[in-house]
């Protein structure tokens, strides 16, 4: 992460150009000035930032925000939008003024948004639809739509976690409002552009008394398939037992078969577990597990992870199988990360030297594709000259340290809040700021995860219910800032009562107050809810229900995926441009739900019209072009000049490399582009290994038609002067004819 001061005043001043709905929820960073200053953007980048906001292609249509009226209008009731980053309390009955919404998203997506109702009469036996997202040309998107379910007196005020599937009639309570949760999602093969839904809220008659129409637009690029930011969780098996009422007649205290419902709901919320389904406790022993951990999904799962071992004996066989299952595919060790568990979070030296010598014995069989994670959150020095992570560097090459290491000295200074203890002051000279540790092994080759639990918990970022639910997704758009790989959380089903559903407060852990709802809780058992039991019989609905801080975490992962792509397409550190908008750091971030729409909404722009460059045939100048901001039809362009740096020199027997670099544009959003290419052997014009009259041809044709000829321009300059012309046809010519020339090259 690149720490660069600048002045706040000026930050503030720019941000305030960016407009922001007047519905806006949440609100600006309380971080201190000081420490803002320590990670703003500088006044230049930020103005480059500024022209990224301003000058993206706009894609989407205008929609009308114009209330839609009803057959049979009911006056009493009010329906508005939200987007889905706002956790809407039950007191909240007042429209934010949106009577519609449009849902922005790439393909191979999911993405939603909120609907609200509220009476001011209790109404029963009511009824919501809402039809399918329909293009122009009748395509469709997946839809589903959900209802949040309350837990009340969270921080004093009514609000949702658990989502279930609107499957039945609701009521209405007077003064109160009900959320509903509409998704889409696209497919890599949906045609980009606007699609239209109609939503209808109908009484106990059967009469429709509200309408709305509502908008999925869909950009024109591409998610992948296997997100870029890793994600592991523990799926307790035993829990998904008791949560499906399967206690007292389950055979073996697995049942893989529910607990890969719950498995594949998570996936497809981009979230891994430790333990792939079929894995017999980590054993990798039955085929089906097979394809799981070949479903491009699957970004990771864990090995040793609370395995059947009886003794360090059968440690050896246990390795040594999991490697038979694993090397079947290669792709399969990018997966695999070594996960001791009793080695979890060590707090002695005893506990490092059980690491060591665990990894030794997964480096028996696994070599150097020994992937080996340890999430750390604690932190002294283990002799003179080693904390740690020092003492683990040899064996640990996956690091997953909390959040708070990377909060530097300087940031505690400037803003007490911050959580620092195990790495203070002295460390930090003798160490080096963490920050730069990490950077150091990744540059190495290393991972660099970290992990979140129920401390710190504010200003830095955990997964609680009573946090406002865009920080949730922020914590990803931090992964990316910070050049984290992957994000670890300890466990998804901790529940405290397997049989209901409950908020799970913990004001205070070992005497230190936490004051956190859900912890360890992103879904809950469908088992435990009466209307489930009443539908699906006494175990009611063997799989997961979501929660709204899943949602959250799914869509970060995927926001992550936006900030690689505008990288790829934009140049590296475009994405801190976009992020800073947001968060500079741990304890700095907007929650102001508008500004954080308004960028990624700016980051899909920008990917949809990403530019395309062209270079010469000859190498000596790129042609950027790319969509304007209003017009899809008009493109701006820009041609710039490019040089060239030898890398290694061609011979008559061996090829060279050459990377060519272009200028910077003047127009902000094109970025400067390089290419490396081969160079062909002395006199091969056309590549084809050999030196004959064929490349005579070429030549000839080459220089008088660049565009359209093919050919090396580094070979091409046979006499070596810089250009490409009729000397190097006769140089080339002689050379051919036996004279005695020596073919040169355009250095």
């Amino acid at each position: 992460m690149k720490k660069i001061i600048c002045s706040t005043l000026i930050v503030c001043m720019l941000l305030s150009i960016i407009p922001l709905a007047s519905s806006a929820a949440g609100s600006p960073s309380a971080a201190p000035d000081a420490y803002r200053e320590l990670h703003a953007l500088s006044a230049d980048q930020q103005l480059a930032a500024q022209y990224l906001l301003d000058h993206a292609p706009e894609f989407a249509p205008e929609v009308s925000n114009e209330p839609v009226v009803a057959e049979h209008e009911d006056s009493g009731i009010t329906m508005w939008f939200d987007h889905s980053y706002y956790n809407t309390p039950a007191e909240e009955i007042t429209s934010n003024g949106r009577n519609t919404y449009q849902i922005m998203l790439a393909k191979n997506e999911t993405e939603g948004c909120h609907l609200l109702i509220a009476s001011d009469k209790d109404m029963s036996g009511l009824t919501l639809s809402v039809s399918k997202f329909k293009n122009a040309d009748g395509k469709k998107l997946d839809k589903e739509v959900c209802y949040g379910w309350y837990f009340e007196d969270v921080d004093g005020k009514t609000v949702v976690d658990p989502i279930p599937v609107l499957e039945h009639e609701f009521d209405l309570t007077a003064n109160k409002s009900r959320m509903f949760i509409i998704k889409v999602k696209s497919k890599d093969t949906s045609p980009a552009g606007l699609y239209t839904a109609t939503v209808k809220l109908k009484d106990s008659e059967g009469n429709v008394i509200k309408q709305a129409n509502v908008y999925a637009y869909v950009w024109d690029f591409t998610l992948p398939v296997a997100s870029y930011c890793k994600t592991l969780t523990d799926l307790n098996e035993w829990a998904v037992i008791v949560g499906a009422n399967r206690e007292s007649t389950t055979t073996d205290g697995l049942e893989d078969d529910l607990y890969s419902l719950y498995y594949e709901y998570l996936l497809d919320n981009k979230v891994n577990c430790y333990t792939l389904p079929y894995a017999k406790r980590g054993q990798l022993w039955d085929n089906r597990v097979d394809q799981y951990m070949d479903d491009p999904r699957c970004t990771a799962f864990t090995l040793f992870w609370k395995i059947a071992c009886n003794n360090d004996a059968d440690i050896p066989a246990y390795v040594e199988a999991a490697y038979n299952r694993i090397s079947q595919n290669p792709e399969r060790f990018e997966k695999a990360y070594f996960y001791p568990d009793k080695c979890d979070e060590p707090l002695s030296t005893a506990a490092l030297n059980l690491i060591k010598k665990y990894n030794a014995e997964f480096k028996k069989y696994f070599g150097d594709r020994t992937k080996l994670i340890i999430p750390i959150h604690y932190n002294t020095n283990v002799n003179s000259s080693q904390d740690y992570f020092k003492y683990l560097e040899n064996d640990v090459n996956v690091w997953c340290p909390k959040t708070y290491f990377f909060n530097t000295n300087a940031d505690k200074a400037a803003y007490s809040k911050l959580y620092n203890t195990y790495y203070g002051k002295t460390m930090e000279r003798k160490y080096g700021v963490f920050i730069d540790r990490m950077a150091e092994q990744k540059a190495g080759g290393d991972e660099v995860w970290w992990y979140v639990t129920r401390f710190p918990h504010n200003p830095e970022i955990t997964f609680s219910i009573n946090d406002e639910s865009v920080k949730h997704r922020i914590l990803f758009w931090q992964s990316k800032l910070y050049d984290i790989d992957g994000v670890l959380y300890y466990m998804c089903n901790d529940w405290e009562n397997a049989k209901a559903w409950t908020k799970k407060y913990e004001h205070a852990v070992n005497g230190t107050v936490v004051d956190t709802y859900g912890n360890g809780v992103l879904i809950y058992p469908g088992g435990a809810l009466q209307e489930y039991i009443d539908k699906y019989g006494s175990d009611g609905f063997p799989g997961p229900i979501g929660s709204l801080r899943l949602e959250s975490i799914r869509d970060g992962v995927e926001d992550y995926d936006y900030f690689t792509l505008l990288d790829q397409k934009y140049g590296e550190g475009t994405s801190d441009l976009m992020i800073k908008q947001v968060t500079t750091a741990l304890g700095d971030y907007s929650t102001d739900t508008e500004l954080f729409a308004r960028v990624r909404e700016t980051v899909g722009n920008l990917l949809a019209g990403a530019p395309e460059y062209t270079w010469s045939n000859d190498r000596k100048t790129v042609t950027a072009s790319r969509l304007a901001k209003l017009d899809p039809e008009e493109k701006v362009t820009e041609t710039v000049t490019a040089t060239a740096e030898i890398l290694a020199e061609p011979t008559y027997t061996e090829r060279g490399e050459v990377k060519y670099t272009c200028a910077a544009f003047e127009d902000g959003l094109f970025a400067i582009q390089t290419i490396t290419e081969q160079i062909n052997i002395l006199g091969d014009i056309n590549g084809d290994g050999k030196v004959n009259n064929k490349d005579v041809t070429i030549l000839f044709r080459g220089y008088n038609d660049p565009q359209n000829t093919p050919y090396d321009p580094v070979t091409a300059d046979c006499d070596g002067d810089g250009e490409t012309n009729n000397k190097d046809v006769v140089t080339l010519f002689k050379y051919l004819s036996g004279a005695d020339v020596q073919l040169q090259y355009r250095r």
